[in-house]
């Protein structure tokens, strides 16, 4: 043993491989760890973000470990520690940003306005982000756009002061509108309205991805009736958690009306010209 620690006294560069080896290994390991407990649980910002205090501890330590080894730096490494003062006023000119948002992270883990997997929209620099919440570190919180599945990097600070609308802690869903037009020929047909809204509603509410968000069960869902051009309008809202149910659903219901109103011998209005009258011959 005595003669292994001579060996790597003298081979400091190996000593510092291995630091970093170490350092590396504990990094992969705290990932997987991290990895394994989201599939038992959903993740939260405390987790994520202590995950990343963790890792910024055994990155700085390897390195103040590794620095150690060389004896032109040694000293001053430990004039350095034993400067507690000064080592603050270094640190806090350098890394002003940094700490700041290592700061307003420690706050939004305490006070937590918005969780991972939230839908929130960030009101900051005269800008919204609309997004979900998919990661929190040290420096920044990552939110994921809505539609264009695009992550947009917000760092802590801005977070902390920027005007938040958790939308899942409002219970709020996605709606939007579902249009079909009938003819007038069949909207004039009071049986055939009738049957063309039940069918509408009841599709929506067949739907996996629809939420329903009647307070009475039994009352019969809206919908609206409106004259338009070449037809009458019929629209009802489709409620779903999430715009990209919404998406999906609005898709799988109209095509459930095709089928539906084939079925009952019911069509679907198109813009059409009807031209009446007949032609002079000379």
């Amino acid at each position: 043993m005595t003669q292994i620690a001579n060996y790597l006294s003298n081979h400091r560069i190996i000593v510092a491989l291995i630091y970093i080896v170490v350092c590396w290994l504990l990094l992969q390991m705290i990932e997987a760890m991290y990895k394994h407990a989201r599939r038992k649980k959903p993740a939260n910002i405390k987790d994520s973000f202590f995950k990343g205090v963790l890792e910024a501890f055994l990155v700085i330590l390897t390195f103040i470990r590794v620095i150690s080894l060389s004896s032109e730096l040694e000293n001053v490494t430990q004039t350095l520690l034993m400067s507690s003062s000064l080592i603050v006023v270094v640190l806090g000119f350098i890394f002003q940003e940094g700490l700041s948002n290592i700061v307003h992270g420690f706050i939004l883990t305490i006070f937590k306005p918005f969780e991972i997997g939230d839908r929130v929209e960030i009101t900051t620099g005269g800008s919204i982000v609309s997004g979900y919440i998919k990661e929190m570190n040290l420096r920044h919180t990552v939110i994921r756009g809505l539609t264009d599945n695009v992550d947009t990097i917000v760092s802590n600070s801005q977070m902390d002061t920027s005007t938040i609308r958790n939308l899942t802690m409002e219970d709020n869903h996605i709606r939007y509108p579902l249009t079909v037009t009938i003819p007038y020929s069949d909207a004039q047909d009071r049986d055939k309205l009738q049957l063309a809204k039940s069918i509408i509603a009841e599709e929506t509410l067949k739907n996996a991805r629809t939420v329903d968000v009647r307070t009475d069960p039994d009352a019969p869902v809206h919908v609206n009736v409106n004259l338009a051009d070449s037809g009458v309008d019929l629209t009802c809202y489709v409620y779903t958690r999430t715009a990209e149910d919404n998406y999906y659903a609005l898709s799988e219901i109209r095509e459930s009306l095709l089928a539906r109103f084939g079925e009952n011998g019911m069509s679907f209005a198109f813009p059409h010209v009807e031209v009446t009258g007949s032609l002079n011959q000379e």
